[in-house]
């Protein structure tokens, strides 16, 4: 055996394909079935008991290559926004304004300590996910979150922990996401982001849980860096010189074009919370943060063209990650088999009690989510089957409806087939086999948080019903 033979290294797209191929071969031996549903108020419902047999559509082989257009095409505005973010942070790049803005933190870091520093971006990220359930569209963020953690000795676990992890984690128990919250309870007929409360309450706890699991992480890493999980690995792409930074000080301009930056930045908040904002408004937005940060800079029209462009073919990589995963439910979808995985699962669930179907709810929701990771694509799908069944067992709908957010959220952070998570992987070039040793301990705290949560809301009657 040749010993120096070289491993494959199965980055993203890799692992996605597979994940393709596995589903066409589902596909194959799954028999057809499907849900008879109606509309009703403008939203599409499952009528219950409705599954029935049909006839098998038997997908031709050449549905594994299709599907990658068909998801490249249906995920085409979140891929937009991707690359249009990443367009606008790179003119603020090259107008110096950034890397003052990161020098500006580290120069507070000796004042007021590196870990505080570490603890706001989490809060930020914390607010993203949690309120505003953003994901992909934090993505242009992630290189300069760990260019600002390698420069205070941290290494590149640190960013991707303290920024995607917590934005991923603190959605699924967000208190007012639309894209799982606000789909489930109109589904579930509730007043639009009713428990709030008891929802906040657990971002608080969650978020606490993970400052203190991150910042001893950061804290192991800057006293030994042989303790960095990321040992042996090239992280010389995020390590930037801010030593002429930080002895110059930000010029009018550049304080202006960042103050435009983050009145975008504000303004897409209220926009996607509030005022029914699609992917291609908040690509607008930031199209218009980059040119404005452009001129206010003094760049010339072809300078700001270039900046655009040398940034969206940075937010190519990660944004074809998101289209290729979206394929994979365009697989299922296809081949009619995402009904009958429905019914198989909803099956055992009615036959549990209070208790244990909420619990029982969640790690069904965490194996499904391996297959459809768009929470939205899964409320849509399930919310009116796990509606009535909460009404038949006598469990309210907000406590099922609390389940399916932590089944489908929590292990986010863990499935490979989740374009999110491979997507800022691939940003900091770290393996998954590596992500895993440092974040399965933390999954396990918070899924027993969990399901402590979900049995003090049936206790409750979590509602208000």
């Amino acid at each position: 055996m040749n010993k120096d033979r070289k491993k494959i290294k199965f980055d993203a797209f890799v692992i996605i394909f597979l994940v393709i191929v596995f589903c066409y071969f589902l596909t194959l031996v799954v028999p057809s079935g499907e849900f008879q549903r109606e509309e009703v108020n403008g939203v599409t419902t499952v009528i219950a008991n409705s599954f029935h047999a049909t006839e098998k559509t038997y997908l031709g082989p050449q549905a594994i290559f299709q599907a990658v257009p068909e998801g490249l095409t249906s995920s085409a505005s979140m891929m937009f926004v991707v690359m249009m973010v990443a367009g606008c942070i790179e003119i603020y790049k090259r107008s110096d304004a950034i890397n003052k803005l990161v020098s500006a933190l580290l120069s507070k870091a000796d004042r007021f300590g590196s870990e505080k520093i570490l603890s706001l971006i989490m809060v930020m990220f914390g607010c993203l996910g949690g309120f505003l359930g953003w994901n992909e569209q934090i993505v242009p963020f992630i290189p300069i979150i760990i260019s600002l953690c390698l420069a205070m000795g941290y290494d590149v676990m640190t960013g991707i922990a303290c920024s995607a992890m917590v934005d991923m984690i603190s959605f699924s128990v967000s208190p007012s996401s639309v894209y799982t919250v606000g789909i489930s309870h109109e589904v579930a007929q509730l007043p639009m982001f009713s428990g709030f409360a008891f929802r906040f309450i657990l971002l608080v706890i969650f978020n606490i849980i993970m400052q203190i699991y991150v910042l001893r992480y950061a804290r192991s890493v800057k006293r030994d860096p042989n303790n960095s999980y990321m040992k042996g690995i090239d992280d010389s792409s995020f390590r930037i010189n801010f030593s002429d930074e930080l002895s110059a000080k930000m010029n009018g301009r550049q304080k202006l074009s960042l103050l435009v930056f983050l009145g975008t930045f504000i303004a897409s908040i209220v926009g996607v919370s509030s005022k029914g904002w699609s992917m291609n408004d908040l690509g607008a937005a930031f199209f218009f943060a980059g040119v404005m940060g452009g001129i206010i800079n003094g760049m010339n029209i072809n300078e700001v063209i270039s900046g655009f462009i040398a940034g969206a073919k940075d937010g190519l990589g990660p944004a074809l990650v998101i289209g290729l995963a979206r394929g994979i439910q365009w697989m299922l979808n296809s081949g009619g088999v995402i009904d009958p995985i429905i019914n198989a699962l909803s099956k055992p669930l009615s036959k549990m009690g209070a208790v244990s179907t909420p619990i029982a709810v969640m790690f069904i929701i965490s194996l499904f989510n391996g297959l459809i990771t768009s929470g939205s694509a899964k409320a849509t799908a399930l919310m009116p089957i796990l509606i009535p069944l909460a009404d038949l067992i006598g469990m309210t709908r907000q406590t099922m409806i609390l389940a399916f957010q932590f089944g489908d959220g929590l292990t986010n952070s863990l499935w490979f087939t989740s374009g999110t998570l491979l997507m800022f992987l691939t940003i900091a070039k770290i393996p998954l086999n590596r992500w895993y040793k440092f974040v399965w301990k933390l999954l396990a705290i918070l899924f027993v948080v969990a399901i402590i949560s979900l049995i003090i809301a049936v206790k409750i009657n979590y509602g208000p019903f």
